[in-house]
């Protein structure tokens, strides 16, 4: 499934768990409702609006992403774009059973992944190319797989790896530490850690990720760098418990 840079820096905002303070001092619990709100900007000028949800349902949780175009964009082209990981815990980790990608400008982009554990098979029967495939245990949807980041996160690990279905291939996304920054944000000054992302064979692409330690290591920045053109995603404001 072919991606524009916007929609793959949507892709990429997987800011999960946006919860209050509070909701995050208990570090190793992902699985608490909440709202967050964020700005999506190219070259610094404000293209499109962002907002995850997190909700418990009747057999795990659904993590949900709702991006509209804004302005200048939304004139030249409107698109909405939904994603939703539908994912239970297996032994304390982020384990996907169901994802879905709409894209009101291009029904062909459509995307619904099932996830079958007791085979370890995953297949996607949406859109102009069906497909399924054998996956390792561990593997991750390419949009629930920042729940996963931000656990090995609290638990110390800051180069992690995972292995992302997406488009009937098996993708490997790697992690580098870049060091510490304090960044200003709508939330106030927030001390974060800097990681770069590493697709394997795309070794050429930069991604970077600022995540709040003090947040339960919630990703309150992340730029996707293409060409002369940086897209960014910034936290604005966010509703917990």
């Amino acid at each position: 499934m072919p991606s524009s840079p916007l929609t793959r820096l949507v892709s990429l905002l997987i800011l999960g768990m946006c919860l209050t303070g509070t909701s995050l001092a208990r570090a190793t619990d992902i699985t608490s409702p909440f709202s967050a709100d964020y700005q999506v900007t190219r070259n610094g000028s404000k293209i499109g609006e962002r907002t995850h949800v997190l909700d418990k349902q009747e057999k795990g949780y659904l993590y949900e992403a709702r991006m509209r175009t804004t302005g200048l964009a939304a004139l030249l082209k409107p698109v909405r774009i939904t994603e939703r990981s539908y994912w239970s815990l297996s032994d304390n980790r982020v384990q996907p059973q169901q994802y879905e990608y709409l894209d009101s400008s291009d029904d062909s982009r459509t995307a619904k992944l099932q996830f079958d554990w007791s085979r370890r098979h995953v297949t996607n029967n949406i859109g102009d190319e069906p497909w399924g495939m054998t996956v390792p245990a561990g593997t991750q949807d390419k949009f629930g797989y920042m729940l996963a980041l931000m656990q090995d996160l609290q638990q110390g690990n800051t180069t992690p790896e995972y292995q992302v279905a997406d488009g009937g291939l098996l993708k490997t996304y790697r992690f580098t530490y870049e060091g510490k920054m304090v960044l200003d944000t709508a939330l106030g000054k927030l001390e974060t850690v800097k990681l770069r992302r590493i697709r394997a064979g795309k070794e050429d692409r930069k991604v970077f990720i600022w995540c709040a330690p003090s947040l339960g290591y919630l990703p309150v920045r992340i730029e996707r760098h293409k060409k002369d053109t940086v897209y960014t995603m910034l936290i604005q404001k966010m509703n917990g418990r």
